[in-house]
């Protein structure tokens, strides 16, 4: 079977060689003015919160909750992290994003196709067999493969900060759930003794019914307060089943645990005091709405560059060898007719340039610049809100602990109360019912506490949500990658942004851009 090869000239191949050079090099000199710089994030933030105690204690921002001192609630933190669905589902994300942000650039790289083809002649007497090797190899140049690994980079960014973000919530949420649970025993705990104490108020109005000291009115008072005590009753029961219920579904349970609802030990809890040791620019590298701005701005400035690219040529290299043989003329074919097989290679530069397109290409390249302008500008929004909703929680983390001391000497006072009262009637210098309502008020003012102590855990609670609080771990932090790329790793300092801890910031104003 006859094999013949088409081969170029010798001078036409030092020809083509040459051009190719030439073209690269034009389009190396030309990329340095097509590419996009990256933007320079800035954020508006204070040196220092204003809202602070000077001095006060402040427990880690990594582990807070566990300025309650309670075992159990650092347990249920810890199977939340490792089995809550949610964070099972962002992790997962985020090991996909950095498997493709590895071959981010990989359509630029060489590439080799094997392929195969059946050809029919137009006149349908003769059939081909064709199979052969493809090479092409994109340049990348005007920024286009530098766009590429920056939208790659957004989308690694972007699902480490919904991991990030996932953390956050789910140990804001546990803390929340658990805190809301002991709140609720407690409640459930003060009108169990108020349900007694209207039920020994019924038995003293009743005797006094039948010794003609007060009437059947005072009595049916006094009943209907009682069905009204054990009526209110129904709030913390369901608050403590429901707040069970969430805890399971936090930890990716189905039911509760009977343990979570068991009246725990009495314990001191110290209180939260509005102090906090991290810094306000602390939350560009902790707070998740923030990174996911960062990396919105990245993924702007790489659809940005794209764009940009789009209206130069695309330049390339592409080489094939083929060989194709013909079996048959099919029904004309002689029986003395032999088939052949040729073989042909072919290199040669792969250029595509846009010539006319009615403005779609510029347009785009406008709208895409646009859209980095409302990123820039919601990366900035995002700080401002981060910061103004910490300020805020210190605001009432500082007011609610001024009123949970109020209220501690208030019942006190009632409990101080109470005890010489029952102490006169241990003398029978007073009576029972006499007293009635002065304990009903020590109920009622233990009540009150424990909501404005839930109240003030609640902002405690969205004080270390708001920074960032217990989110990154050290396997799963946020980093800023170096240039070029990056999978992962913990928080290193930014060189865009001198005194940071991590991340990218600089306090400054407009749009600027870094070369």
């Amino acid at each position: 079977m006859p094999l013949s090869r088409s081969a170029p000239p010798k001078s036409a191949g030092l020809a083509r060689s040459a051009l190719r050079s030439a073209l690269v090099l034009a389009a190396s000199v030309l990329a340095g003015c097509a590419s996009i710089p990256e933007p320079t994030l800035q954020a508006d933030v204070p040196a220092q919160w204003h809202n602070t105690r000077a001095g006060a204690p402040a427990p880690d921002p990594a582990s807070w909750w566990k300025a309650y001192g309670d075992p159990l609630l650092d347990g249920l933190v810890e199977q939340a992290l490792a089995e809550n669905l949610t964070v099972a589902e962002a992790h997962a994300r985020l090991q996909a994003a950095r498997k493709l942000h590895g071959v981010a650039d990989t359509p630029y790289r060489p590439e080799l196709a094997f392929r195969t083809r059946d050809a029919v002649a137009a006149d349908a007497r003769s059939s081909y067999f064709q199979a052969g090797f493809d090479a092409t190899w994109e340049l990348g140049l005007f920024g286009r493969s530098e766009a590429a690994e920056r939208l790659a980079r957004a989308d690694l960014d972007a699902a480490a900060a919904t991991l990030q973000g996932a953390r956050v919530s789910v140990v804001a949420e546990v803390v929340r759930t658990y805190r809301e649970l002991r709140h609720a025993q407690a409640r459930e705990q003060l009108l169990n003794e108020a349900v007694a104490l209207q039920e020994r108020q019924v038995e003293l109005v009743s005797l006094r019914q039948r010794t003609s000291l007060a009437s059947r009115i005072d009595t049916e008072r006094a009943q209907a307060a009682l069905e009204q005590a054990r009526a209110a009753l129904a709030d913390p029961g369901v608050a403590i089943r429901q707040s069970a219920l969430r805890l399971a579904t936090l930890l990716g349970r189905n039911e509760p645990d009977p343990a979570w609802t068991r009246a725990p030990a009495a314990t001191t809890v110290a209180p939260m005091r509005a102090a906090i040791r991290s810094a306000p620019a602390d939350i560009l590298r902790t707070r998740p709405d923030i990174q996911m701005a960062q990396a919105r701005v990245l993924d702007a400035a790489g659809a940005l560059g794209i764009a940009r690219a789009d209206l130069y040529p695309r330049l390339g290299l592409g080489g094939s060898l083929t060989i194709a043989s013909n079996f048959a003329n099919n029904f004309n074919r002689r029986g003395d007719a032999a088939t052949s097989t040729q073989a042909i290679f072919s290199l040669g530069p792969l250029i595509d340039i846009p010539l006319f397109d009615w403005g779609r290409r510029q347009a785009t390249e406008r709208a895409r610049g646009d859209e980095l302008e409302a990123a820039l500008l919601a990366y900035r929004q995002a700080v401002l809100n981060g910061v103004a909703e910490a300020e805020s929680a210190l605001i009432e983390l500082d007011e609610y602990r001024q009123r949970r001391e109020a209220e501690e000497r208030a019942l006190q006072a009632l409990e101080r109360a109470s005890d010489h009262a029952r102490r006169l009637t241990a003398s029978k210098l007073s009576s029972e019912f006499d007293n009635a309502d002065l304990a009903s008020r020590r109920i009622q003012a233990g009540l009150a506490l424990s909501a404005t102590t839930l109240a003030q855990d609640l902002a405690f609670i969205s004080l270390h949500k708001a920074v960032g609080g217990g989110g990154v771990p050290t396997s799963y932090a946020l980093r800023t990658p170096p240039q070029g790329g990056g999978t992962g790793g913990p928080a290193e300092p930014d060189p865009r942004c001198p005194g940071c801890a991590g991340g990218t910031a600089e306090v400054a104003a407009g749009v600027a851009w870094r070369d």
